[in-house]
């Protein structure tokens, strides 16, 4: 595959993964406001000692929601591909 075609594809993959946040049903919007709540009220009860350690799961979970997100859909579009290949030879 040629950079080109590399760039487009990762560039297209990062715009769909940022349009299907953007219309997420209510079992999502609501399972991040549930988890937002939660966060906040662990945060008051933290010292002020104990907060850096939240942001830091904080932030292992941003990389850890980004690259499962980015495996499945990118999986996923593979095999949408392969299908696509696979049933344009059996035409």
């Amino acid at each position: 595959m040629d950079n080109k075609l590399k760039a487009a594809m990762e560039e297209f993959i990062t715009q769909r993964i940022n349009d299907l946040g953007a219309d997420a049903p209510a079992a999502v919007t609501d399972a991040v406001s549930e988890a937002e709540e939660q966060k906040e009220r662990l945060v008051a009860a933290l010292s002020e000692e104990q907060r850096p350690l939240l942001r830091a799961l904080e932030n292992a979970f941003s990389v850890q929601s980004g690259e499962e997100t980015r495996y499945y859909y990118r999986a996923g579009f593979g095999d949408a591909i392969q299908f696509l290949r696979e049933w344009h030879r059996a035409q």
